[in-house]
C-alpha cells in the first residue's frame, strides 16, 4: 500500500482590489497581502484600530458600494448589511466604497 503524501492545508488567495473613500473622493488600491486598514494609514488616513483581527469592531466602518468579504467575528448579520471591520475585510467586488 503506497503511503499517503501530506498535504499543505488549503488557504484562500486574496486578490487586489480598489477601495474608494467616498467623503475624500480617494481611491487606493489594496493590495493581495494588505489590509484595508494598513493601506489607509500608508495613505495618510487616520482610522482608529485594536485588535486587527476583526474581533473587537473599534475599525468598524460604514460601505456603500461593493461586494464585501466579511471575516470579522464582531459584526452580526444585520450589521454586515451596512458595516465592515476594515481591519480584516476583503472585497469579492474589484471596488468597494466606504464612507471614509
Amino acid at each position: 500500500m503506497p503511503a499517503l503524501a501530506a498535504t499543505a492545508p488549503t488557504t484562500r488567495l486574496d486578490r487586489a482590489f480598489t477601495v474608494v473613500l467616498a467623503r475624500r473622493g480617494t481611491e487606493l488600491t489594496v493590495g493581495a497581502n494588505e489590509s484595508i486598514t494598513d493601506v489607509l494609514q500608508l495613505a495618510g488616513v487616520q482610522v482608529e484600530t485594536l485588535c486587527e483581527q476583526g474581533v473587537c469592531g473599534t475599525c468598524v466602518t460604514t460601505w456603500l458600494a461593493g461586494d464585501p468579504e466579511h471575516r470579522d467575528s464582531c459584526l452580526g448579520a444585520d450589521e454586515r448589511r451596512s458595516q465592515l471591520a476594515i481591519c480584516c475585510a476583503r472585497s469579492h467586488s474589484d471596488r468597494l466604497t466606504l464612507d471614509l
